[in-house]
């Protein structure tokens, strides 16, 4: 199931300095928000990871897998208010042949959500 634009929706990518940022808005309709908790809805950590592996498969244009979760903090739950906006900044990516690796951080204006140190390998054909 892909989460990228139904539980988040995608405003735009930006290139920055030793990556790009993507700006994302949440989306508090998404049938995920109905059973993670029904009356207190937050975004799954599996979801939020979810969403950094389809925003590197579109910068790169191929298909990716999550190979090791080198790290994760979860700081904060993202709830999904009305029109809230999150930022997924990228940094630290390195391709090579069979992958890449890369630094996120999920963030809005006022508060870090997670900090994620991710590396994948392209899908085979």
């Amino acid at each position: 199931m892909k989460l990228l634009d139904s539980l988040f929706l995608l405003n735009e990518i930006n290139p920055t300095e030793n990556g790009f940022e993507a700006l994302l808005q949440t989306n508090p309709e998404h049938v995920i928000y109905s059973a993670h908790f029904p009356g207190n809805p937050i975004t799954p950590g599996v979801c939020i990871i979810q969403i950094a592996n389809e925003l590197l498969e579109k910068q790169f244009g191929k298909r990716l897998y999550l190979k090791t979760i080198k790290n994760v903090k979860f700081l904060s739950v993202v709830i999904p208010a009305e029109g809230k906006m999150i930022k997924y900044a990228f940094s630290g990516i390195a391709e090579t042949e069979t992958g890449c690796k890369a630094q996120v951080v999920v963030s809005d204006e006022t508060m870090v959500y997670a900090k994620l140190s991710l590396l994948f390998d392209y899908e085979p054909m």
